[in-house]
C-alpha cells in the first residue's frame, strides 16, 4: 500500500453570512432567508439561485449547528449514486462491518450529489445527524466534495478521486490498472481493441482509459485500431456499445470493459451474435465482483481489494473525526491484481 500525504490547503475560510449570499445576488437578506426556508411566496427561480449561491459560498444554516453544538451521533453517511453495480453492494457490506467494529453505524444516501440543489436538500441530515461522510461515487465535476471540505466536515473518498480537492482518498492506481488490462489483451495477440468505459466525468473511467490508451500507443498500436466509447456503468451500456463495435467494418477482437457490470452486457451482445468467447472475442472487466468468479461467467477481471478499501476508508474517517478534521489529507493507493479466467484468449487472427 502506498501512502501519499498531501498538505492541507490554507487557513479556514471566513464564516459566510446571509448578507454575503444576498450581496452576491443583489437581493434582500429577508428574501435569502425565506428562500432557504422554502417560503411559498418566493419564486422557484429565486429559490434556485439562492440555494446555488449559498452552496457555492459554503453558507451553513444556523439552526443546524455543527460540531461542538451537538453531541456525536456515531452515525456515518455513505453516499452512492446507485446500487445496480454489484461491486458497490459488496463495498457497502464491508463499510458497514468495518464502521460497526469501530463503534459507528451507517446511513445510506443514494444520490449522485452532483449539484448544489441536492446538497441543500441533504443539509439537515448532514449538519444535524452525521459525524462524517464517505463518498463512494464522486464525480470529477461534483461541487459537493469541495463544499464539504470547505465546511470542515470529516470526509473520505473511496474508489474514486476528485482533482484539486485536498481530502482523504482511498483508491487503486487506475492508470496502472488500465495499462495492465491493455497489456494482457495485447500479449494475447489482439490488435483491434475496444474500450467501453463508464462516464467520462469519473476518475475511474478517465484514468483506466488513460492507462490503456497510453500503453497501447507505446506498444505501437495505431489510433484507428482502437475504439473508445464513453457510457454508463450498466449492463445495458455494455450491450449497446459492444453491438456498435462489433458492427464496424473491421470489428474488434477484444473489449476492455470499464467494470464487470459493463462486461456482462458485452458478454450478452456476443452471445446474441453467436460469437464464441474467447475464441472470437476476448472480454476483460474491472472490479472482480463475485459474479465474475461464477462458473457460468468466468470473467477475466482486474481485482480491486474491496474489503481493504472499505476498512481503510472507515479507519481514515474515524481518525479524521477523532482529531477534529485537522491534519494533512492522506492518499491511500491499494494494489490491484489481474485475475485471468475464461473470457480472454488468443486473438482469432494471431499467428
Amino acid at each position: 500500500m502506498q501512502n501519499n500525504a498531501k498538505k492541507s490547503g490554507g487557513p479556514r475560510a471566513t464564516k459566510i453570512r446571509l448578507e454575503d449570499v444576498a450581496g452576491r445576488l443583489g437581493i434582500s437578506v429577508s428574501t435569502v432567508s425565506r428562500s432557504l426556508a422554502g417560503h411559498p411566496a418566493i419564486s422557484e427561480e429565486t429559490r434556485g439561485a439562492v440555494h446555488a449561491v449559498a452552496a457555492e459560498l459554503g453558507y451553513r444554516i444556523p439552526t443546524q449547528g455543527r460540531r461542538g453544538k451537538k453531541p456525536p451521533t456515531k452515525l456515518i453517511g455513505v453516499v452512492v449514486g446507485a446500487l445496480h453495480n454489484r461491486f458497490m453492494t459488496v463495498l457497502l457490506t464491508h463499510l458497514h462491518d468495518a464502521l460497526q467494529e469501530l463503534g459507528y453505524q451507517i446511513a445510506l444516501v443514494i444520490d449522485s450529489m452532483n449539484d448544489s440543489q441536492n446538497l441543500l436538500a441533504f443539509r439537515p441530515l448532514i449538519d444535524g445527524y452525521l459525524d462524517g461522510l464517505i463518498f463512494a461515487t464522486a464525480t470529477l465535476d461534483s461541487p459537493v466534495v469541495a463544499e464539504m471540505q470547505r465546511r470542515g466536515i470529516p470526509l473520505v473518498l473511496v474508489v474514486r478521486s476528485v482533482d484539486d480537492v485536498m481530502v482523504d482518498t482511498v483508491e487503486i492506481d487506475n492508470v496502472h490498472a488500465g495499462a495492465v488490462a491493455a497489456e494482457h489483451l495485447y500479449q494475447l495477440g489482439h490488435r483491434r481493441i475496444g474500450l467501453v468505459m463508464g462516464p467520462k466525468n469519473t476518475s475511474t473511467s478517465r484514468d483506466r482509459a488513460k492507462g490503456a490508451l497510453s500503453w497501447l500507443r507505446d506498444a505501437g498500436l495505431p489510433t484507428d485500431a482502437i475504439s473508445v466509447v464513453w457510457s454508463e456503468y450498466t449492463t445495458e451500456a455494455g450491450y449497446s456499445s459492444a453491438v456498435s463495435m462489433l458492427n464496424e467494418p473491421r470489428p474488434v477482437t477484444a473489449i476492455l470493459a470499464g467494470n464487470d457490470t459493463i462486461a456482462l452486457g458485452v458478454l450478452e451482445a456476443a452471445k446474441r451474435r453467436g460469437m464464441q468467447v474467447p475464441e472470437q472475442l476476448s472480454i476483460i472487466g474491472f472490479d472482480d465482483t463475485p459474479l465474475a468468479n461464477s462458473p457460468l461467467v468466468g470473467l477475466t477481471s482486474i481485482r480491486q481489494p474491496v474489503e481493504a478499501m472499505a476498512r481503510t476508508a472507515a479507519r481514515r474517517l474515524v481518525e479524521r473525526i477523532r482529531v477534529g478534521g485537522v491534519g494533512a489529507p492522506v492518499h491511500d493507493v491499494l494494489p490491484i491484481q489481474l485475475v485471468r479466467r475464461d473470457t480472454t484468449g488468443p486473438a482469432p487472427d494471431a499467428s
